[in-house]
């Protein structure tokens, strides 16, 4: 899902997710805890706020956050496995 398309609610419930705080997510990103609040209180996806959003996700989905815009908006945390992620495979690590 386009970082564009995720709303501040469902930064929040990815965070929730994780058991993070929003100064653990933060510090994660590089933004103040009080940036990850006005992010997560906008509901409409206010453009200004576009590339701190993206930030936000990008950390989010590294710790298995998975955005989804289906039949209704939500968040899915996908368990990390001991395996080779499907983005991470290439002609190096073909054994």
């Amino acid at each position: 899902m386009p970082h564009s398309m995720v709303n501040g609610r469902q930064i929040k419930a990815g965070r929730a997710l994780l058991g993070w705080s929003r100064k653990d997510l933060a510090e994660r990103t590089g933004v103040t805890a009080d940036t990850v609040k006005v992010v997560e209180q906008d509901a409409v996806t206010l453009e200004a706020l576009a590339s701190t959003r993206t930030r936000l996700c990008a950390t989010l989905e590294a710790e298995g956050i998975n955005f989804l815009n289906g039949g209704g908006m939500g968040v899915q945390i996908v368990p990390k496995d001991e395996g080779i992620r499907a983005q991470d495979l290439n002609a190096s690590n073909d054994d």
